[in-house]
């Protein structure tokens, strides 16, 4: 029975360790972030890119990898990403890759907007020349402002990441596009890489402007991590999830051990959502002591139903509680073990005793004593 204790209790921690030490090593790993936009630029496309540029600030990433092949796509959504761009805390490198890849029309907005704009050899930018789809003659009015809108949008980009304004600016007006060996001559794109090993390497020390504060790349050490779908959850949402999973965990084991941790996700997860930073030790602080706090504080008020806890004998009311309760056979009671043997009860394996030399194990058990932390059991009928 105390093994099975044991067991009961290790289990729910052991998930818990497992639990901090690998999103502890996710959160403090230095990373570059990857990404793709490799599709037309959509409403959706642009949504998950957002979620994952947050995920990657999250995650505590060094540098974000945009990985570009777009032949374009719509206005609005381009804005968007451009405005999410502009406002990461994380450096964004926009690489158009791998060879054949191109940064056309749209994708030559959001190339502009990164950080470091880089090539890979054997492709192309430009053709940013807005396109207008719909029913009916549009007029030139209509299209001459919305050229000058896109045509100012894209200087502005040039300006801010000290490209050259005036290429750029002609990519919209006239839908000009180059090579990536063009661009990089032009002062289009800062570096052309063969691969993204070689893009970390020439990244190693650059100076890039964050805001009004300058920053030093340190790129030789970086671990790459691809996105995934699970990434895009926030922080709160993980606690709340990593919660609900245990407290479904305590149902399943009835340990009552892994719900006071579970309890503990939850509040991690509402702090988070008050705004506690997303990591460190203020996250760990918070989930531990309050789980302990939960566990210490609250638990004695349950006793009576713990699995398995030891008693003194004599509780006439614990006896009250456990005589004529129902137990189901495990093992033992045979003419080799004969009037002892294991019985399941609460979802715990106990150690019982019985008058009988045998019991079958198909018949109905009682408890009719407890003694020594021994049940002892009769049969009551036959099934």
């Amino acid at each position: 029975m105390k093994k099975a204790i044991r067991t009961k209790i290790l289990l729910p921690s052991a998930l818990c360790a497992v639990f901090l030490l690998g999103f502890a090593s996710m959160v403090s790993a230095n990373m570059v972030w990857l990404t793709d936009l490799n599709a037309e630029v959509s409403s959706g496309q642009v949504e998950s890119l957002v979620a994952d540029l947050a995920a990657a600030e999250r995650a505590g990433a060094e540098l974000v990898i945009l990985r570009i092949d777009t032949p374009g796509g719509m206005l609005v959504p381009t804005r968007v990403l451009i405005q999410a761009i502009l406002d990461s805390p994380v450096p964004i490198v926009g690489y158009v890759t791998p060879a054949g890849a191109r940064a056309s029309s749209a994708g030559t907005y959001i190339l502009a907007a990164t950080h470091v704009a880089v090539m890979a050899p054997a492709t192309n930018v430009g053709s940013a020349k807005p396109v207008f789809i719909g029913f009916g003659e549009i007029d030139e009015d209509s299209k001459l402002k919305a050229t000058n809108d896109a045509s100012a949008q894209m200087r502005a980009l040039a300006q801010l990441r000290n490209r050259n304004a005036e290429w750029l600016e002609q990519s919209v007006v006239a839908a000009k596009n180059i090579t990536a060996e063009e661009a990089l001559a032009l002062g289009v794109v800062d570096l052309i890489a063969v691969n993204q090993n070689d893009l970390l390497k020439q990244l190693q020390g650059r100076r890039i402007q964050m805001g009004e504060r300058e920053i030093v790349l340190e790129t030789a050490d970086l671990e790459p991590k691809e996105s995934t779908p699970f990434e895009a959850f926030s922080w709160p949402t993980i606690w709340l999830l990593f919660g609900i999973a245990l407290i479904v965990l305590e149902l399943l084991l009835t340990s009552f051990i892994s719900l006071f941790f579970g309890l503990g996700a939850l509040v991690t997860a509402l702090a988070l959502t008050l705004g506690l930073p997303a990591s460190g030790w203020p996250v760990w602080s918070v989930f531990l002591g309050s789980s302990v706090l939960l566990l210490f504080g609250t638990r004695a008020r349950f006793k009576q139903y713990f699995v398995g806890d030891e008693f003194a004998e004599g509780d006439s009311e614990l006896d009250a509680g456990l005589l004529g309760q129902r137990v189901q056979y495990v093992s033992g009671f045979t003419p080799e073990q004969p009037g002892e043997g294991l019985v399941q009860f609460r979802g715990s394996n106990w150690q019982a005793r019985s008058e009988a030399a045998t019991v079958s194990a198909e018949a109905q058990l009682e408890i009719v004593k407890f003694k020594s932390n021994t049940l002892w059991i009769k049969e009551i009928t036959h099934g």
